[in-house]
């Protein structure tokens, strides 16, 4: 089977990015225009938890939007891979995949001959000598599975991707990151945090709290908040004291579907870092409407489709960050 972690780079004729969470298809049509991204088509559907809704979905969207034949990057749900942080093995450079592979073995809930892997580095300097990398890890089998459904919708499988590396495709195209900043996903299912410096992935770290769309209305609210800026502030600790690169001053996150601009206020209030939103329709053009639902549904699938694309101006500037005191290269076998 062709189909790689996230290390294929798809042919250059528009690209297709899939991504599923727990309830919820989405599929992305974007291609490079005068060296930037154009959004040609984004849906997302309701889907029941099972093989046969999911495939035939998928194929009701191909066909709609007119995707027969193209190359796709597919981005496994939360549920379909784990990630470790572990220290590199002394080999060689080429023997390092194999390496990793024994280091891991513990760590999984499934035998490692049944296990797919792939790596991505942590920059040399994070760890003060100490060379470290993140080891993906998913079944064999559930590979062999979404390489089926998307052969059977008629597309090409071209990279299985990882939410935590589409996040980083969005920040390495839209957010200034020369000073470090962080970028959140903060959604039901659980949230994700990355810290990037000058394009390169320091932290990564899925954060616990699981926030609904409508959390700042929940009765338990003020607990969730303070749970969550715990976390935060953890993780932004770790960076500074672990690796020595600074202070963090800038948080953004991703479009949520109902509350972003409250949350940003929000975590304001209790964070000394500058919290902001990332709005992709002042980014990505389109003749869509790129709604703040629609973004937080399709974001795993939009970057997915912005591997490799570089940085640009934004069509329209978003929001300044809101005043607080003012209301994978391993082959599947």
């Amino acid at each position: 089977m062709l189909a790689q972690l996230f290390g294929k780079k798809t042919k250059q004729q528009g690209r297709v990015g899939i991504a599923v969470n727990p309830g919820k298809l989405s599929v992305v049509h974007l291609e490079k225009r005068k060296d930037a991204p154009y959004l040609l088509g984004c849906k997302a559907v309701d889907v029941e938890n099972s093989k046969k809704s999911l495939e035939a979905k998928l194929v009701r969207l191909v066909h709609e939007m007119g995707l027969e034949g193209r190359q796709c990057s597919y981005v496994l749900g939360p549920d379909d891979y784990s990630l470790h942080l572990i220290e590199a093995p002394k080999v060689e450079p080429e023997e390092l995949r194999a390496a990793v592979r024994w280091s891991v073995k513990d760590l999984l809930d499934m035998k490692i001959d049944d296990a797919a892997i792939d790596i991505f580095p942590v920059p040399d300097d994070a760890y003060r000598g100490r060379k470290m990398v993140y080891v993906v890890a998913a079944a064999k089998t559930r590979i062999r599975q979404i390489a089926e459904m998307v052969t059977n919708a008629d597309l090409e499988l071209a990279i299985i991707d990882i939410p935590e590396l589409a996040m980083k495709n969005i920040s390495n195209c839209f957010i200034d990151d020369n000073n470090g900043a962080a970028f959140m996903d903060l959604r039901l299912t659980g949230s994700t945090m990355n810290i990037s410096h000058k394009g390169d992935l320091y932290l990564s770290r899925r954060i616990n709290t699981q926030l609904a769309p409508d959390a700042l209305q929940s009765p338990e609210w003020a607990s969730l908040k303070d749970k969550l800026v715990l976390e935060i502030q953890r993780s932004l600790d770790y960076y500074e004291s672990q690796m020595s690169k600074g202070q963090i001053t800038r948080i953004v996150i991703a479009q949520r579907q109902q509350d972003t601009d409250a949350m940003c206020a929000a975590l304001n209030d209790s964070l000394s870092a500058k919290v902001s939103a990332l709005n992709l329709a002042h980014h990505i053009e389109s003749e869509l409407d790129l709604t703040p639902e629609l973004q937080q549904l399709s974001a795993y699938a939009i970057g997915a489709t912005l591997r490799g694309m570089k940085k640009r101006e934004a069509q329209k500037p978003d929001p300044a960050p809101v005043d607080p005191q003012v209301p994978p290269a391993e082959e599947a076998a």
